[in-house]
């Protein structure tokens, strides 16, 4: 079974520009969702980007880069159109979408979500705030 992930990072950030590599503790804010899907069980990590910069950066921790057309990388794309761009490149069972802007994930939140695809068709997590 061929498990991927794909990390949206989007270049053109208006409310914090550049946000998905800004500085977070001394190291850029996508390296944390890239390391985390790399020491899980997921057989290749890919970031999908419009920007030659989180390109870089990205290839720098160790993922693999797909180039995302502009006309999908707009204000008002959804991310629904780079997944479905993602899905007409790459042959896969199961797809891990994971935020860039979740810096707190862990390979074993990921692990988790893979070990309960045997039981379900998809699987999704989510925090409850107050």
């Amino acid at each position: 079974m061929k498990i991927l992930s794909v990390i949206l990072a989007r270049g053109g950030s208006k409310g914090i520009p550049s946000k998905n590599i800004v500085d977070i503790n001394g190291k850029p804010l996508i390296s944390y969702t890239i390391e985390s899907s790399l020491q899980s069980n997921v057989d290749e990590t890919w970031v999908s980007t419009d920007s030659s910069e989180i390109a870089s950066v990205s290839s720098d921790y160790g993922a693999n880069v797909i180039d995302r057309p502009s006309e999908i990388s707009t204000d008002t794309s959804q991310s629904e159109e780079a997944l479905l761009h993602f899905t007409y490149n790459h042959d896969f069972d199961i797809m891990v979408f994971i935020q860039p802007t979740s810096p707190l994930i862990t390979s074993e939140d990921i692990n988790e979500g893979l070990d309960k695809m045997g039981k379900y068709d998809s699987v999704f997590s989510v925090t409850k705030e107050h």
